[in-house]
């Protein structure tokens, strides 16, 4: 498939919208379950949740316009191999500091530690790729229950039933427990935040700005393809390889020849445009905030970044898709495989935090305040 500069254009935008947006809230995943443990703080998980319940609706608006079909839905096989990779990658991004969105912006930022996880995340990629055939899928074809994906809209139901359905179980139990004032408040909140001009303020509300990307995200869907990150970072690094071993070294290889399938010859698409454009744009925000600045991690640090990022990137094939993908992409499109990665990353974050960092778990404050 050759793809014309408008596309290119369109994964520019998108991604420079990202990397602006997560950057203004310092939203990321992992600090969201890691912080609900060790301390109770809510604050990210509720972006978290306003993403998931964002792109919901988006998905089944897309859906049901006609805009993209069933077909266009991110499923893949579920089985095992979502519960693994998912654990694999809990425990690999809280180690390494970030998941797969808070590496990108941080790098942005100018915090070098992630530059050396996303080079390792990046790293773990390919090894995987070198190792899938054989060893890899022999290993991860036993797992698989369901050869196809499945998601939720294939039942014979209205497209709109199911997503609506959720985000009303979601929008009551918020109301049940801050009451029907405190849910309008945390509305408020989030719509008032602001100091000033909004583009040199250092912070948004992480509730608007989970609410963005969904909103972007959906039209990403609607207008080009689902939103991934750990895929085209794969591509990304068979790209640099190829510099340096040629063009063959791809396409003689299974896991890495299929991943530019669609591709007229081995280089970087829109999707991989979107990723670097990400990047961008979290250091476009920081700049305006004056949030910038070379950040040099501790040597005690590097192993927890090299480890962590090789464990993110094999994992990332494993599941596969990171976080952005399952929680967006999986969620938005009622993927079950998205289901059992999440409650496998859940997992491996509590894991990390618990007994690795040993957090004071008896220690818990808790967080009555929606707008936390």
């Amino acid at each position: 498939m050759a793809y014309t500069w408008d596309v290119f254009l369109l994964a520019a935008f998108f991604g420079f919208s990202y990397g602006f947006l997560l950057q203004k809230a310092d939203f990321c995943f992992v600090a969201s379950i890691r912080d609900w443990i060790s301390v109770r703080d809510t604050r990210i998980l509720n972006g978290v949740l306003v993403l998931m319940a964002t792109a919901l609706l988006g998905w089944a608006l897309v859906l049901t316009t006609g805009a993209k079909g069933i077909a266009d839905l991110w499923t893949v096989p579920i089985g095992g191999a979502n519960l693994l990779g998912g654990l694999l990658f809990g425990i690999g991004m809280t180690i390494a500091g970030g998941c797969g969105s808070g590496t990108l912006y941080r790098c942005g930022m100018g915090y070098v530690q992630f530059w050396i996880v996303l080079l390792f995340a990046i790293a773990g990629n390919l090894l995987f790729a070198l190792i899938y055939d054989p060893w890899a899928r022999d290993a991860i074809e036993p797992l698989t229950v369901v050869d196809s994906g499945y998601t939720l809209y294939n039942l014979p139901l209205p497209i709109y039933v199911i997503p609506v359905a959720i985000v009303v179980i979601m929008v009551a139990i918020a109301v049940a427990r801050f009451g029907a004032k405190g849910f309008v408040q945390g509305f408020k909140s989030a719509l008032t935040d602001w100091e000033g001009n909004p583009f040199k303020q250092s912070h948004w509300d992480i509730r608007l700005v989970a609410f963005l990307i969904g909103v972007v995200a959906t039209v990403q869907f609607a207008l080009m393809s689902n939103v991934g990150i750990t895929g085209p970072e794969t591509r990304i690094g068979a790209v640099a390889v190829a510099q340096i071993f040629g063009d063959d070294f791809v396409f003689n290889n299974t896991y890495l020849n299929a991943l530019f399938a669609d591709f007229p010859k081995v280089g970087l698409g829109p999707e991989e445009t979107l990723v670097i454009f990400l990047v961008i744009g979290s250091l476009s925000a920081a700049l305006l905030s004056g949030s910038f600045k070379l950040r040099f991690p501790r040597r005690s640090r590097l192993p927890a970044a090299i480890f962590g990022g090789l464990l993110m990137g094999i994992s990332s094939r494993i599941a596969p898709g990171c976080n952005i993908a399952n929680v967006i992409t999986g969620v938005g499109g009622l993927s079950i495989s998205s289901v059992l990665v999440l409650v496998g990353m859940v997992i491996g974050i509590f894991i990390v935090v618990a007994y690795v960092f040993k957090m004071p778990l008896m220690l818990f404050k808790r967080d009555d305040s929606f707008g936390a």
